[in-house]
C-alpha cells in the first residue's frame, strides 16, 4: 500500500506540475491604447495580436483568435456597451480568424478576402474539426464563416469612420488583408508586419505560404501610398504608436538582412546545413528579435526561394 500511495503521490505532482507550467503558458492579452476609440490587445508570448475600433454605432473587431478572442470580448465589454458589428481578419491562419464564436450574441458581420473564405471553408475547417477532439480552446465551439468576400478590397462606412479594407496579395499568407482608418491616421497591417520579433512562416492548415519576395513587394506598395498613418498596427509584437512608416522600412529590412547573410554563403559554396549552424541571429537591430527559433524557418525558406530565383 506504501508502494501505490508514493505513486499515486508522484503522479498528482507531476499533474500539478503540468497545470501550473500550462498557466504560466497560457496566453494573455494586454490591452495597448492606440488613439482614441483604436486599441490593440497584444499576445503575452508573441502570437497573434487583435485590434478593435469603437465608432458611435458600434464595434469593429480585426483578428481574432479562438484561444484568446474572449479576452479581447471581455475588454470590449469594459469599455463601451456598443455591441460588436464587424469582424475582418487578416488573413485565414488559426490565430487570426478562427474566433468569430465568442462575438456570435452580437450577430457581427464578416468580412474576409475571397482567398480567406476559400480557405475557411476548405483546409481551414478541417483542421479545425480536428482540433476540437485534441485541444480544450476548441472543444464545443464552431468556427465561424464569412459573411462577405470580396476580391481586391471594399470601403466601409461605419459609425463616423472610413475603413478602407484592402486585399493586397499574397506575401506572408495565401492573402493578406489590411485596413487604413483614415480619420484615426492608423493602419491595421496584419501579418505583414511583425514588430520586435521574427516573423512567421505564413500558414493554412499546417501548409506554409510565405513568398519573402512577395511579402517585400506589399511592403513596397504600402509605402508607396505614402499614406497619412501616424502607427502601423502590426499582427505580432508591441504597436509602436506613433512612428509611422519606420516600422514597415525596418520589417522590409529584416528580410533583407535574411537575404544578404544567406546569399553570402551560397557563394562561398556553403550548404544550407552550415548556413543554419552559421547564422545564429542577424546583424544590427534583428539580433535583439524574440522567438529566435523562428529565425530557422526563414533562413529554410529564403535559402530555397533563392535558389528558384523567386527574389
Amino acid at each position: 500500500m506504501k508502494r501505490i500511495s508514493l505513486v499515486f503521490t508522484a503522479f498528482a505532482l507531476v499533474a500539478a506540475i503540468c497545470l501550473t507550467q500550462g498557466a504560466v503558458a497560457a496566453d494573455k492579452m494586454t490591452l495597448n491604447k492606440v488613439t482614441d476609440g483604436v486599441y490593440m490587445m497584444e499576445n503575452s508570448r508573441g502570437s497573434s495580436n487583435s485590434t478593435f475600433v469603437v465608432t458611435d454605432d458600434g464595434v469593429l473587431v480585426f483578428d481574432f483568435d479562438i484561444r484568446t478572442a474572449d479576452q479581447v470580448l471581455a475588454a470590449i465589454r469594459k469599455i463601451t456597451n456598443k455591441k460588436v458589428r464587424y469582424l475582418v481578419s487578416s488573413h485565414s491562419a488559426g490565430d487570426h480568424a478562427t474566433g468569430a464564436w465568442h462575438f456570435r450574441e452580437d450577430k457581427p458581420v464578416y468580412i474576409a478576402s475571397r482567398p480567406q473564405s476559400r480557405d475557411l471553408n476548405m483546409q481551414e475547417a478541417q483542421e479545425f474539426e480536428e482540433r476540437k477532439e485534441s485541444r480544450a480552446a476548441y472543444k464545443g465551439k464552431d468556427l465561424i464563416k464569412p459573411d462577405i468576400a470580396f476580391d481586391d478590397g471594399m470601403t466601409l462606412y461605419f459609425g463616423g469612420l472610413t475603413f478602407h479594407i484592402k486585399h493586397e496579395g499574397q506575401g506572408h499568407s495565401t492573402g493578406d488583408t489590411t485596413i487604413y482608418i483614415p480619420q484615426k491616421r492608423v493602419f491595421l497591417a496584419g501579418d505583414l508586419l511583425d514588430t520586435e520579433i521574427h516573423p512567421g512562416q505564413g500558414s493554412s492548415s499546417n501548409t506554409y505560404y510565405s513568398v519573402i519576395d512577395g511579402w517585400m513587394r506589399l511592403l513596397d506598395n504600402i509605402m508607396a501610398r505614402d499614406l497619412p498613418v501616424d502607427t502601423y498596427v502590426p499582427g505580432h509584437g508591441p504597436v509602436h504608436v506613433g512612428r509611422g512608416v519606420a516600422d514597415l522600412k525596418e520589417q522590409k529590412g529584416y528580410f533583407i538582412a535574411i537575404r544578404d547573410e544567406v546569399s553570402k554563403r551560397i557563394q562561398e559554396g556553403k550548404s544550407l546545413a552550415q548556413i543554419r549552424k552559421e547564422l545564429k541571429k542577424l546583424p544590427g537591430v534583428y539580433a535583439k528579435y524574440k522567438r529566435g527559433s523562428r529565425l530557422r524557418n526563414f533562413i529554410n525558406r529564403t535559402y530555397y526561394q533563392l535558389q528558384g530565383k523567386r527574389w
